[in-house]
């Protein structure tokens, strides 16, 4: 048996905040009454549970509520960071690295789900420390040293005074360097770390004019003479001196040392024809 609804009116309902367990509702097809339970009309709606955040309450929300509103958010790139859409329409995250085609990688598989940063391991004469936020790489357990030459020269050195001892005149060539630069102004400088080196030279000399004429020869460190340095000897014009000294200082990076020469008889200017100073 059909039951229809005739023109009937249903009224006077009583107001309720929510729908007792158990309860139906009705409705009307081509004028046939139905009733549904409340639980299959919810679930025939596809509005079962609810929809509330979950995680840490610290994390970055996806579900944004704005009253009666819930908005999800889009996710966004981010630096570093790839986000796109999968062919199985899924949201992919994804590194997004770059590396440099140059020297040695230490970014290995830069397409991996996890990509190696590679350890720096230190190889022979190479030092490798770790500080704070910054990696030092250095030269250890290798000799430094330096030499610079000079052969031949006429240049005089020009004495001023014969209480001032002054630097050698004339060019130099570079020879063999290492943690250590050598100049053709026959300077050699120290690169790095406080060290201490050990400065040998030999020159020889003579004075442009007049006989006699005590000379003396000093390691200089940055254009000041080590007095314990010293070596004298006495020439003449024409008449050549080997001179040799040494020095063990203690350089600082930019720090260099230098001959300087020396008429303590006249202001003569002397000439250095041959000069060798070397560090190590």
């Amino acid at each position: 048996m059909t039951n229809r609804a005739l023109g009937r009116k249903k009224s006077e309902f009583v107001a309720k905040a929510s729908v007792d367990a158990g309860s139906y509702l009705d409705y009307v097809v081509n004028g046939t009454n139905y009733r549904i339970s409340y639980d299959n009309f919810v679930s025939g709606l596809g509005v079962t549970g609810s929809i509330v955040q979950d995680g840490a309450v610290t994390g970055a929300a996806i579900l944004d509520t704005q009253g009666t509103v819930n908005n999800i958010r889009n996710i966004e790139n981010g630096s570093g960071i790839s986000a796109e859409i999968s062919p199985e329409n899924g949201v992919i995250l994804s590194h997004n690295f770059t590396q440099d085609a140059t020297g040695t990688p230490i970014f290995l598989d830069t397409t991996a789900d996890s990509p190696t940063f590679v350890s720096l391991v230190a190889g022979n004469g190479i030092g490798i420390t770790s500080t704070d936020d910054y990696v030092t790489i250095r030269q250890v357990g290798v000799a430094d040293y330096a030499n610079v030459t000079m052969h031949g020269n006429s240049t005089e050195t020009v004495i001023a005074s014969t209480a001032t001892a002054v630097k050698v005149a004339g060019t130099f060539v570079v020879g063999d360097e290492s943690g250590l630069t050598g100049s053709t102004n026959g300077r050699i400088t120290h690169n790095g770390g406080t060290t201490r080196h050990i400065i040998n030279s030999i020159i020889s000399l003579t004075v442009a004019s007049g006989t006699n004429h005590t000379v003396s020869m000093y390691i200089a460190k940055n254009g000041t003479i080590i007095q314990s340095t010293k070596t004298t000897a006495t020439t003449s014009s024409g008449l050549y001196r080997s001179m040799a000294t040494f020095a063990n200082l203690e350089l600082d990076d930019g720090d260099y040392a230098e001959i300087f020469v020396r008429n303590e008889s006249t202001t003569d200017n002397l000439i250095v024809l041959d000069a060798i100073i070397g560090a190590f």
